[in-house]
């Protein structure tokens, strides 16, 4: 699956149907110890419809509509997580090669796990690795289908971010993202709080965000439901 799709990067498999492009001693996040943690509250729904104003079936409903605009032969997945939203949805899209990637390992074993739960095993139209979002293993103008959920609020620059997920995308494929924002006053202080944690970059609105990602030279359509961003390619 991945012949033709890695630039020219040393890819090694680190643990049973995980592979890593990053050098073995730069392979630890701060991440792999909070896996329990982040599912345990990341993916309550209670909690996500109190601050966030979203059910978890929001975020897979706006999956499945990317998934579903085109034809998505290729899916990048930057920043997949546990797939504690999208798992099932992954998992069912066996017409596409999707490759989820992560920058914690941590993650990705859960993402396996969870993987294997669903499915018995990890689906051979799914790659899993580990690697950097500002520097995408991949060659340029490839992918379908770019997605990033709950991601682009832990970054400053976002330019960087968002260029890099533009660059391996096709001409005519699809970015697909989501970022938390502060749109009432409980959102605005848990953000400055996550913030304080280093959980999160500058807290934004959903104004300011749109301001900010409408100033680079990518068209996105940009809605909001309670205090998340959803942005696609327009």
């Amino acid at each position: 699956m991945l012949n033709g799709i890695l630039s020219e990067v040393g890819l090694c498999e680190v643990s049973d149907g995980i592979f890593s492009v990053i050098p073995e001693h730069q392979r630890f996040s701060d991440y792999d110890d909070k896996v329990g943690f982040y599912d345990a509250i990341v993916g309550n729904r209670f909690y996500n419809r109190l601050i966030w104003g979203n059910w978890p079936s929001n975020y897979n409903e706006f999956l499945q509509n990317s998934l579903n605009l085109t034809s998505s032969r290729y899916v990048l997945d930057a920043g997949c997580g546990s797939l504690v939203f999208t798992g099932k949805a992954y998992a069912e899209s066996k017409n596409a090669s999707i490759i989820l990637l992560d920058r914690s390992l941590g993650m990705l074993q859960k993402a396996r796990k969870r993987l294997i739960n669903l499915c018995g095993g990890i689906p051979e139209h799914i790659t899993l690795i580990q690697g950097d979002i500002f520097n995408l293993p991949f060659e340029n103008d490839f992918f379908d289908l770019v997605v990033s959920q709950g991601l682009i609020h832990m970054f400053d620059d976002k330019a960087a971010v968002l260029t890099e997920l533009e660059r391996v995308k096709r001409k005519d494929g699809i970015v697909s993202f989501t970022s938390l924002v502060g749109n009432n006053r409980l959102g605005y202080q848990y953000l400055s709080a996550l913030k304080k944690s280093g959980e999160v970059a500058t807290v934004h609105s959903s104004e300011s965000l749109s301001n900010v990602i409408g100033a680079l030279p990518f068209k996105y359509d940009v809605v909001s439901v309670g205090n998340m961003l959803y942005a696609k390619s327009a």
